[in-house]
């Protein structure tokens, strides 16, 4: 006699369905774990503030500009010599604020020779027209408002035969102003 065991044999295809289902269910239960239930899935909500503060900023391109009257600047006979310029630097701006305007200053009290500045084709506002130095502000650059952009800064230097040689060293202040 053969030890083999015979196959199970289903005499209809309901009957082997029968026979899975314990087994499946079995498995799905023992796979599931106790007190698990169905998850609820909400909503919640909080409320985020985005606070801009206000922002009056200038920045000079270049940290020095130089200017040198010569033989080549000066017409004989006449004690006006010069005048002589420099375009190497410019202003960046950036003011989120009312109407604004960028005034300009000489820290130099007593200067020798003339020194006087020109905002040169501003991208926002309206240049002022050339201003000589002095100690006291004057405007640069007006009706900016909320903006941002830039100018070239044009130096303008020029003496006085009679004032002689020597050299002024200017701290120029750029500020931003209410109009």
């Amino acid at each position: 006699m053969d030890m083999a065991r015979a196959p199970i044999r289903f005499r209809k295809p309901t009957d082997l369905n029968k026979a899975l289902v314990f087994p499946a269910l079995l498995l799905i239960f023992a796979c599931v774990p106790q007190g698990a239930s169905a998850q609820v899935y909400g909503t919640d909500s909080h409320n985020v503030t985005v606070t801009v503060a206000t922002v009056n900023i200038v920045q000079v391109s270049a940290g020095t500009a130089s200017l040198t009257l010569s033989a080549a600047a000066v017409t004989a006979g006449v004690n006006l010599m010069g005048p002589v310029t420099n375009s190497a630097t410019s202003l960046l701006w950036g003011f989120n604020s009312s109407l604004r305007k960028v005034t300009v200053k000489t820290n130099l009290a007593a200067p020798k020779f003339i020194l006087k500045v020109l905002a040169v084709a501003p991208t926002q506002g309206t240049a002022s027209p050339e201003v000589t130095l002095s100690t006291t502000a004057a405007d640069f650059l007006i009706n900016t408002g909320r903006s941002s952009g830039s100018c070239t800064i044009q130096y303008s230097g020029s003496a006085l035969a009679s004032a002689g040689t020597g050299t002024d060293t200017h701290t120029i202040t750029f500020t931003v102003a209410a109009q």
